[in-house]
């Protein structure tokens, strides 16, 4: 899929946009939100989906890097189409965009895909789609998606649910012995009663010939027993018979349960082995689920009809209520434990809904609708918040369920950082654009006031004087200058990190000062001093962002010109020390001007706030001269202090440091 749109047919229906900007963004008129879009947003696409197909209009760069590198794909999909892993993720996808197309906020959902690649051939991958509706034409709709490569987390909750499944199926058939069935290789890992009971070791290979061998399994069942492997083999769901093992020939009612991929293949099988006779179904059930279940902190069977509870399992995160049940082999009732553990353990704002989820009632209604059930909590352990995982399962006599508990906190944290790092990089790049176009902004309100100022000298009644012309050059050779700094704002070469660090002469900051703020001061009959120590140093080029420095510069001796009226004074002194490699620069500008009321003072840095309390008719402007400076001072690691009053005036003091180039 190309990133270029030059063939969309998007670009010819500005008007089906719901917002202009977007559809500047997607022509590539706004060099500053595109540029943002590239460099500072995570993947983005814009797509149209139509005949169950995505067809791409546009990517950004990191659609590229952070999408299809990471996933390690020659190309998405046949002939560049992105194809769902089956029906169900298709219909999940629709689902996604029409609830996109139902509201105006974002709508967020996983959907795995069938990706194909030269090295490793087809493969899934999970991408959570962040999407919105931008435009509407004719029935057709486009829609922009934050796209996230989520197939790693998602194959780690696999893992984990693979885990529970086995307990499930433990829990279900409260067997005395299981094992599980690699179908593939042939594998065969046994419980720890097995171990112990049969002296198995952890992985029996090219099963079930060791069985045989060791006599466990008596030779005239052999053939039936390696029958059922190959039945096993061609996905049979179940198998289930009575073997005599053991060499007291002790009947066993056999059993295995098949576990498939997504494509129906049979990947492993669940066996388990118990007594044949009724009243010793459950008798080693305790065993079996804490053989199988070691990362469950705490195993609970819950009679539903009594109430009455025993602890099948214990583990560090186990209540010492619970664990003291557990070694004294104590029965109890259920709604004791759970009222005592909720008053002590569960976290404030969860108390309420676990009291009510928590019941007998409530837990058979779970289960009369559910096979099993999921809830997570938290807990206060050691004055910390603790993630745990609730599982209800009903037993086979649906007299009975198993409620089994552990921490999920790592795996909760987890899924919360990568929620709130995906917020955090959105917000940096919406706060990086808005100062990026303030700059902007900034700049050409400076370029107004030079044209306010030269349309005052050319409608003067009196001829130009020669002093008049060479101000009016002097204007437009600053105009020129000022346009090219608005040039490299908006392309953003001084606000990307770059490579190869830039190198200025200080100097040439202050003389391009100097040129602008003359001119001004001298239309407005305002005496400027100046002075300065930057012109006696040895080495006065350093390395920096030099647009930043002119503009920091620049704001606050144009806002004491702006403020300050005729016949007033501005001091302007800079002190520069060289040290270590650096240099120091201390930058103090004073004016006799209108000053800032203490009202004003408080939000004298935000973005587009003004006093209205102007001096002269051209000095408008948007309010961005303090913040522009504000922000650029923070980016650099300067710093600026601001000291006025009412009819007094103002004194600003920048302080900056750069390494010597």
């Amino acid at each position: 899929m190309s990133k270029n749109n030059s063939n969309s047919v998007w670009l010819n229906r500005g008007n089906s946009f719901i917002n202009p900007h977007e559809y500047k963004i997607f022509v590539g008129d706004d060099e500053t939100a595109r540029y943002l879009l590239n460099q500072y947003m995570e993947a983005v696409i814009y797509f149209t989906f139509t005949d169950d197909i995505i067809r791409l209009e546009l990517a950004n760069d990191q659609y590229e890097e952070n999408i299809l590198s990471r996933v390690s794909l020659d190309r998405v999909g046949i002939d560049g189409q992105w194809q769902f892993s089956d029906d169900e993720e298709k219909e999940k996808f629709a689902r996604l965009l029409k609830q996109a197309d139902g509201h105006t906020g974002y709508a967020t959902d996983g959907i795995w895909f069938r990706s194909f690649s030269q090295c490793c051939g087809y493969q899934e991958c999970c991408i959570v789609f962040q999407l919105r509706v931008v435009a509407r034409y004719e029935g057709e709709i486009l829609y922009c998606a934050l796209l996230n490569n989520d197939t790693e987390m998602q194959h780690s909750f696999k893992n984990i649910a693979d885990n529970e499944a086995k307990f499930r199926m433990a829990a279900e058939q409260a067997n005395i012995y299981a094992w599980e069935y690699d179908i593939a290789t042939h594998e065969m890992r046994p419980c720890t009663r097995c171990m112990r009971d049969m002296g198995l070791p952890p992985v029996l290979e090219n099963y079930p010939d060791p069985v045989f061998e060791m006599g466990i399994f008596p030779r005239d069942y052999e053939d039936m027993y390696r029958n059922w492997h190959k039945r096993l083999d061609q996905g049979e769901a179940q198998i289930q018979g009575v073997i005599p093992l053991t060499p007291e020939r002790i009947p066993f009612h056999v059993r295995y349960i098949t576990e498939f991929d997504k494509q129906g293949k049979p990947i492993k099988a669940y066996g388990s082995a118990t007594l044949a006779v009724d009243n010793e179904k459950e008798l080693q059930l305790r065993e079996i689920i804490s053989s199988l279940t070691m990362r469950y902190a705490t195993v609970l069977k819950v009679d539903l009809t009594t109430g009455t509870t025993e602890v099948l399992n214990v583990g560090n995160e186990s209540s010492v209520q619970v664990q003291n049940y557990y070694y004294e082999n104590r029965t109890f009732p259920f709604d004791e434990l759970r009222d005592s553990y909720i008053r002590e353990y569960v976290h404030g704002d969860d108390k309420g809904k676990m009291a009510r989820m928590f019941s007998i009632n409530s837990i058979q209604s779970i289960l009369a609708n559910e096979q099993d059930f999921t809830y997570s909590y938290r807990i206060i352990r050691k004055q910390k918040t603790v993630y745990m995982q609730c599982r209800l399962f009903s037993m086979a006599d649906k007299k009975s369920a198993i409620i089994a508990i552990r921490n999920v906190d790592d795996i909760m944290k987890l899924q919360l950082e990568s929620e709130d790092k995906l917020k955090l990089d959105i917000k940096n790049a919406m706060d990086a654009m808005d100062v990026n176009n303030a700059v902007i902004n900034n700049m050409a309100d400076n370029m107004s006031d030079v044209i306010s100022i030269m349309n005052h000298m050319m409608h003067n009644d009196a001829p130009p004087s020669a002093k008049d012309m060479e101000l009016f050059k002097m204007d437009l050779a600053l105009m020129d200058e000022l346009a090219e700094d608005i040039q490299i704002a908006s392309e953003l070469r001084a606000v990307k990190e770059q490579k190869k660090p830039e190198t200025f002469d200080l100097c040439d900051v202050y003389k391009y000062v100097k040129a602008f703020a003359e001119p001004i001061a001298k239309v407005k009959k305002i005496a400027l001093y100046e002075e300065e120590n930057v012109s006696t140093l040895k080495y006065s080029e350093v390395v920096g962002n030099m647009l930043y420095v002119k503009r920091i510069l620049f704001n606050i001796v144009h806002n004491a010109l702006k403020y300050s009226p005729e016949g007033s004074e501005i001091h302007c002194s800079t002190e520069v020390h060289a040290h270590g490699g650096r240099i120091n620069c201390r930058v103090k500008i004073s004016d006799e001007g209108i000053g800032i009321s203490p009202e004003f003072q408080g939000k004298m840095f935000e973005a587009y706030t003004q006093e209205n309390r102007q001096v002269d008719p051209w000095a408008n402007g948007q309010g961005l001269g303090l913040y522009v400076a504000k922000q650029l001072l923070d980016k650099i690691g300067g710093s600026i202090a601001v000291y006025s009053a009412v009819d007094l005036g103002t004194i600003v003091t920048v302080t900056m440091s750069f390494d010597i180039a």
